[in-house]
């Protein structure tokens, strides 16, 4: 992703027309760092649906939920191919050590390949499959909160929504439990827009060298966790080879390490601002799965990019080949014409939210997501007090590829 790395164009591209020329820069723009959601939601009332942005390179900008969709359903001219794909070499020998390129599995790769790589993932990531962990999620959020609880006040984000999926997720995958701030660190890192392309490829070969130790352990002796499986599954006929793992895990690595932590976040910042919400949610928990999908929807996290793989008109807009586009989920959500009412807190809506994208890479992690957030609001709300904002500590804000908090504290009792 080296097109996007800060710097700001001389000169726009002869094939964008003046109008759609709208400056908005994922990782520095004032009003995206004062607060997130309400800059996606200025967003849509005041740029064209389809912009071109000079900075990180020069990209357009997709913010309908319309144009989002048929980009995704169309992987064949756009396409997610180039993400991670520097010397993918992946069929590499099996225990060579790790290259400096690597695909990233399965996002990086387009379908038809694309299902052979992500049908080792639907299973283990299935609702049914992920249920299980409901007890171990249960008693690590009440872990959590018996740390804090008599404190009156927490700073939630790195008391509770780091430590919560990041833990959870690195028992499932296999990884080591023991180093979630570096962890952490490292994910925050590899996508945030204010890293450089060298700094960014330097933490991604940090994180490929940690889940080579993982991949390789397994190896030799398998566990009852996610890279064990993937190890033995069947890929036309054979078994993952060490880069195609590497691929995997950097995947799962990223997704786990970052968007449940800055969802639960937003969540929890939403109910401390809404006392109502809060009271109504604690009568009675069986709204609970209803009000996860609105909060879901007005703080979506994650935006992806794709390559325009040959000249092609959509929406009235001309995309060159080598063009890069910007899907910006969290900014669909707030599509009028998808969402009557957008910035409104509407339980019950029927229309789907964006936030897992949609088309071949709707998040695979969507079933594990729903359920870390659906227990940890049943034990939250059942056991801390009415909770509001530290009105001395107001929470802080990080653009890029992820919309992010990197603090949020909290005061109760």
């Amino acid at each position: 992703m080296s097109s996007f790395s800060g710097q700001k164009l001389d000169k726009i591209p002869a094939h964008v027309p003046p109008e759609l020329v709208y400056e908005y820069d994922n990782a520095r723009d004032p009003r995206l760092l004062e607060d997130p959601h309400a800059r996606m939601r200025s967003l849509i009332k005041e740029a064209p649906p389809i912009f071109f942005t000079p900075f990180n390179g020069g990209s357009w900008v997709v913010t309908r939920k319309k144009a989002i969709v048929d980009i995704t359903m169309n992987p064949e001219v756009y396409s997610n191919s180039f993400i991670g794909a520097a010397a993918s070499g992946e069929h590499s020998g099996e225990n060579k050590e790790p290259q400096q390129g690597f695909m990233m599995l399965p996002i990086g790769v387009d379908p038809p390949r694309h299902t052979m790589y992500r049908a080792p993932l639907n299973q283990p990531l299935a609702a049914k499959s992920v249920a299980g962990l409901e007890t171990a999620i249960r008693t690590m959020t009440n872990e959590l909160i018996d740390q804090v609880l008599g404190a009156g006040r927490c700073d939630f984000l790195s008391d509770i929504a780091e430590p919560l999926p990041v833990t959870l997720f690195m028992k499932l995958a296999g990884m080591p439990t023991n180093r979630l701030a570096e962890f952490r660190h490292l994910a925050t890192q590899a996508t945030s827009s204010t890293v450089d392309a060298a700094a960014r490829a330097e933490v991604f070969k940090r994180i490929a060298g940690i889940l080579a130790e993982s991949i390789k352990a397994r190896q030799e002796k398998r566990e009852d966790d996610l890279i064990s499986r993937l190890l033995d599954v069947n890929l036309d006929g054979r078994h993952p080879t060490f880069h195609e793992m590497l691929g995997y895990s950097i995947t799962l690595f990223l997704g786990g390490l970052e968007t449940v932590v800055n969802a639960l976040s937003f969540g929890v910042r939403h109910l401390a601002r809404d006392q109502e919400l809060q009271a109504k949610l604690r009568a009675d928990p069986s709204l609970l799965p209803g009000a996860i999908e609105e909060l879901l929807r007005l703080y979506g996290i994650a935006s992806t990019v794709r390559r325009v793989m040959r000249d092609d008109v959509l929406h009235g807009v001309q995309f060159k080949q080598g063009d890069m586009v910007s899907l910006l989920l969290p900014a669909a959500n707030y599509d009028d014409e998808a969402f009557p009412n957008p910035e409104q807190f509407i339980l019950g809506r029927k229309e789907q939210h964006q936030t897992f994208n949609t088309g071949p890479h709707r998040c695979v992690g969507l079933h594990l997501a729903r359920l870390e957030m659906k227990v940890f609001y049943e034990e939250w709300l059942k056991r801390v007090p009415p909770f509001r904002l530290d009105p001395q500590a107001p929470p802080k804000f990080m653009g890029g590829f992820n919309l992010a908090i990197t603090s949020l504290p909290l005061v109760w009792g």
